[in-house]
């Protein structure tokens, strides 16, 4: 069925083109790094599956949708551009083509053809944001799975070589020395890829998993305690826990989160380093605080801790530890604070007692 719109979106491309370029590179500081080929990519194609869509032609429209999905979206993937960024283009486009359908003479078809339009770009924009959404998942379970597997083998086998030279016989001190060297280095390597995994996950969209069991924080928090007491057999580390501390948590997050914080504590502050946790007042959440006295936080670094790389400078890691801290009380659906004065620095994370249901005593 012939169309006035889809003739005129034909016989315009290089104007509707040109008019398009103008209207997003002033906006969209990405896109004028790329060369103006790459900024125009599949918009004549757009204007043909459009077309096709206004008259009827629904198989030619999806293969030029297509077109547009596997070309365009992944074009922009592939240099980087952002998704709230395609996303722009699309609403640029949207108002270009509106603008210049002005010039076709008003008529009830055309304005039915508009509506149309409308819902046919809506149609492409769907295919295309979906599109890159699926290879960027993709991309990211890659990268994760790299790190996860060809760095975390390597790791293995040196840790392995670690202990049988460290059980042999015969050994110097000097030789002794450099085995423990290299465990020490395993295990801070080790961590420093957790970090990044964690990261990875956290950074790109899928979250740091959990899997939440009953549990029983204020055991969590002791196990914490004494474990980096043990590493840091000199140091003054205590745990202080108060009222029902049972609740649905993963443990093994928990732990992680609350080691960050005492270790960071221990390593960049002065004695006592306590953790606590209580009940919130409403007895829906659980409270943990990790304390430590000396010399406090400078504002900037305060306002950006919880960023990742904020504390690289700063640290022996990666500084990923806070961020991580975070992530894991975020997955949990908790919220993180930090405080910091002459007399002490303290990290408070309040913990939502989840699922309600399992606590039905509490009001």
């Amino acid at each position: 069925m012939s169309s006035l719109v889809a003739e005129y979106l034909r016989a315009n491309k290089q104007a509707i083109s040109d008019e398009w370029e103008r209207a997003v590179l002033p906006d969209l500081a990405q896109l004028t790094k790329l060369d103006r080929g790459a900024v125009i990519d599949h918009l004549p194609e757009v204007l043909d599956a459009l077309a096709a869509w206004l008259e009827g032609s629904g198989e030619d429209a999806e293969r030029l949708f297509s077109a547009l999905t596997d070309g365009h979206a992944l074009q922009r993937l592939g240099y980087g551009i952002p998704l709230s960024v395609l996303n722009a283009e699309y609403g640029r486009l949207r108002h270009v083509l509106l603008v210049q359908l002005l010039n076709v003479p008003s008529s009830q078809r055309v304005r039915e053809d508009l509506i149309r339009l409308d819902d046919g770009l809506d149609r492409a924009i769907q295919h295309a944001v979906h599109r890159y959404s699926e290879r960027r998942d993709h991309l990211r379970d890659r990268f994760i799975g790299f790190l996860g597997h060809d760095l975390r083998n390597p790791l293995a086998a040196l840790a392995y070589a670690g202990n049988l030279l460290s059980d042999s016989d015969g050994l110097g001190a000097k030789e002794r020395n450099a085995v423990t060297t290299i465990g020490r280095s395993v295990t801070r390597m080790t961590r420093m890829v957790n970090d990044l995994l964690d990261f990875a996950r956290g950074k790109l969209g899928a979250g740091i998993p959990t899997t939440p069991a009953e549990c029983d924080m204020g055991e969590l928090c002791q196990a914490v305690v004494d474990e980096l007491r043990s590493v840091y057999p000199g140091r003054s580390i205590t745990a202080r826990c108060e009222g029902d501390l049972k609740g649905t948590f993963d443990a093994a997050r928990v732990q992680q989160c609350l080691g960050n914080l005492v270790g960071n504590a221990v390593q960049h502050g002065k004695d006592p380093v306590v953790l606590s946790v209580r009940e919130a007042e409403d007895r829906r959440a659980l409270i943990t605080r990790v304390s430590n006295r000396g010399k406090p936080l400078s504002p900037e670094l305060l306002q950006r801790c919880f960023d990742p790389f904020a504390s690289a400078s700063e640290s022996n890691g990666l500084g990923l530890g806070l961020y991580i801290v975070a992530e894991i009380a975020r997955a949990h659906g908790g919220m993180c604070d930090v405080a910091s004065t002459a007399d002490e620095t303290a990290f408070t994370i309040l913990w939502p007692r989840s699922p309600r249901s399992e606590t039905p005593q509490r009001p």
